[in-house]
């Protein structure tokens, strides 16, 4: 009797986790036939009565499902606020995976004080940086274009993950600060004219980006194109500009702590 029990919990621990990975790969065909194959050795295990077959194939099926929660995501971040150590843990093992497998890493985001569009952001810069180290691999560009491209584009998933979490401190702030002690609104202004600043320019480098990634097709039909030089500066200065928005809110924080104080 306590053997067909402990069958019957192994065998829903393997059909839940065999159901998990088919939800996580549910476009892949091949995802199913292993679903399929997951469900038929674990139940044949557990009427031949072979521990040893149902826990490897358990083992096999928590691995697969690790590699298909890694790869297989649609946006390429995870959403929260105070991550703990088993989130960081966990997106270390994800960005692992994924580079073994050449693909672009999945970022950490704010899960509130977000809007749709600003996290949509952060996979939209990931996927076109990696298609645009993708194509420099075969591209005609020289040496020191070349370098520069890849130096350029690749800082900007992390330039808009930094604004991210400035976005979200300085919509926090403002939410902090009582209209009964800011009658004027001045604070709130000045934090509405922070945002719109910081969001603006956002915008302005995944445009640049975007149209970087048009600029060198054009290298590649034609091997040569002179809005190339051009879009590469106007990065660069949005790049610098980004990084000192988001360095910009150390500021912010000292006026928050003396309103606080205050």
């Amino acid at each position: 009797m306590p053997e067909i029990i402990i069958g019957l919990i192994a065998g829903i621990a393997v059909f839940g986790g065999v159901l998990a990975l088919g939800k996580m790969l549910a476009a892949s065909p091949r995802a199913t036939l292993a679903a399929v194959l997951g469900v038929a050795i674990g139940l044949i295990a557990l009427i031949v009565g072979w521990p040893g077959l149902l826990l490897a194939d358990v083992a096999v099926m928590l691995l697969l499902g690790v590699l298909a929660d890694a790869l297989r995501r649609r946006t390429l971040y995870i959403s929260l606020d105070k991550p703990g150590r088993f989130a960081q843990v966990h997106l270390t093992l994800v960005n692992l995976l994924r580079k073994t497998f050449d693909q672009p890493r999945i970022w950490l985001i704010p899960e509130h004080h977000i809007e749709p569009d600003e996290r949509a952001m952060q996979t939209h810069a990931a996927r076109i940086v990696y298609e645009i180290d993708d194509a420099l691999k075969c591209s005609p560009l020289p040496p020191e274009k070349y370098s520069a491209f890849e130096r350029q584009t690749r800082q900007v998933p992390g330039n808009l993950n930094r604004a991210l979490w400035k976005l979200a401190r300085l919509r926090r702030l403002a939410e902090s600060i009582d209209y009964e002690y800011d009658k004027d609104g001045q604070r709130h202004q000045e934090l509405d004219a922070m945002t719109k600043q910081l969001h603006g320019e956002m915008r302005h480098s995944l445009e640049l980006v975007s149209s970087l990634s048009i600029s060198l097709v054009k290298v590649e039909l034609a091997h040569d194109d002179l809005s190339t030089d051009r879009l590469l500066a106007d990065l660069n200065d949005s790049n610098q500009r980004l990084r000192d928005l988001s360095a910009s809110y150390a500021e912010v924080k000292e006026q928050r702590v003396q309103y606080e104080v205050q």
